[in-house]
């Protein structure tokens, strides 16, 4: 394992769970906003005499989608960083660090430093390579920094949380972000139509 995969697979259990408290609230917001608005639609659809009567309920599933998507890419990043931040074991009269899977860390000798730093390098060029390639027509610098964290960590096994494509979350996380106050002024336009009606 190189010492990319090293950093990414120490910082990146942090910050999901750094991230763990504000995502589930804000999911909690957005979702419980989004039901009630798909409750109120649903009510002012079938008591409607017409089409436009289910206009606020399709809005209410529209927003929902990204609400959805975030909260399964959420669940998939946790599942994936959950054995990440397994303790390595230390030896009780020795320097070695054996990690859990039975990787030596703290290994001694010009050979494995010599090897170790080749790999290094070898992965720092793969990253840079691919972080030069922006082929993709949406947000194209996400989608090559992506493969190149892919590529510097030593791809989808040694790194399974950077399979799922990042563009995708980042589109479900705005779109969540603006589906907290849009749901909320949806149910409140929907509750004074049904009052009204």
């Amino acid at each position: 394992m190189t010492a990319a995969a090293d950093v990414l697979n120490t910082v990146v259990p942090v910050l999901v769970r750094v991230a763990r408290r504000p995502g589930a609230v804000l999911l909690t917001v957005a979702g419980a906003g989004v039901v009630l608005f798909a409750l109120l639609g649903l009510l002012l659809g079938t008591g409607g005499t017409g089409w436009p009567a289910w206009i606020p309920f399709g809005c209410a599933v529209l927003l929902a989608v990204p609400v959805l998507v975030l909260a399964v890419r959420r669940w998939r990043l946790q599942a994936q960083t959950a054995d990440l931040a397994a303790h390595p074991t230390v030896g009780p009269a020795s320097r070695e660090v054996v990690a859990v899977g039975g990787e030596r860390a703290g290994a001694t000798g010009a050979g494995a430093g010599a090897g170790a730093g080749l790999a290094d390098l070898d992965a720092l060029n793969a990253a840079l390579a691919e972080s030069s390639i922006r082929t993709a027509r949406f947000l194209p610098r996400v989608e090559a920094a992506q493969r190149a964290a892919r590529a510097a960590a030593g791809g989808p096994v040694a790194a399974p949380y950077l399979a799922d494509d990042l563009r995708v979350t980042i589109v479900a996380l705005l779109g969540t972000l603006a589906a907290a106050p849009l749901s909320a002024v949806g149910a409140l336009v929907t509750a004074l139509l049904l009052l009204l009606g």
